[in-house]
């Protein structure tokens, strides 16, 4: 009688285990098939969507932990899920475009928020040395940032088209390439 309980758990994290490995290959077969930064873009857009549960969940970690609170969603678990908040979407942009292709040097970009709402993270990646910001992780409320910018030649640029946008709670402090302080999820 014991060993069947157990033998139940066993199968149990089996079956678990090979779902998580059938969506990892999925997730990596997409990429494989992806040719450039604008499948990255098709699939962002097409398909993931901002969670204002799971943005509110990183907002009390930052309260409590400070940015190592930070968590970032494995761009694997974002291919499954399709959704989360604007860094989980972001991670899911640079690893994807870097995979894709190692010279997009894509990198985190931190934008500063001057509201003390909450601040934002995109990708920004180079085609031809022109740099492009890849942004699919805004909520509703920011929506006019959502999309494939550029190209633009600095950040500098990029931010004088953030702050061209008039949303709530939102106005541009800074805008700079940062490391993600924060850990995978």
């Amino acid at each position: 009688m014991i060993k069947i309980p157990s033998l139940r758990i066993t199968t149990v994290f089996v079956l678990f285990s090979l779902a998580l490995n059938i969506n990892a290959n999925e997730y990596e077969d997409a990429v494989d098939n992806w040719d450039s930064y604008q499948d990255v873009a098709n699939w962002l857009n097409e398909n993931f969507k901002f969670n204002k549960q799971r943005q509110e969940l990183i907002k009390e970690r930052l309260h409590l932990h400070g940015p190592e609170g930070l968590l970032i969603r494995a761009p694997k678990k974002t291919f499954f899920n399709s959704n989360g908040y604007c860094a989980d979407a972001a991670h899911f942009a640079r690893e994807s475009l870097n995979t894709i292709d190692p010279e997009y040097n894509a990198q985190w970009v931190f934008i500063d928020n001057a509201m003390k709402g909450p601040n934002h993270w995109v990708t920004g990646f180079y085609v031809d040395g022109d740099l492009y910001i890849m942004d699919y992780g805004a909520g509703t409320k920011w929506s006019d940032m959502q999309g494939t910018h550029g190209p633009y030649k600095s950040l500098d640029e990029y931010e004088a088209f953030l702050s061209s946008l008039d949303m709530t709670g939102f106005e541009v402090k800074e805008v700079r390439w940062r490391e993600m302080p924060g850990q995978e999820d």
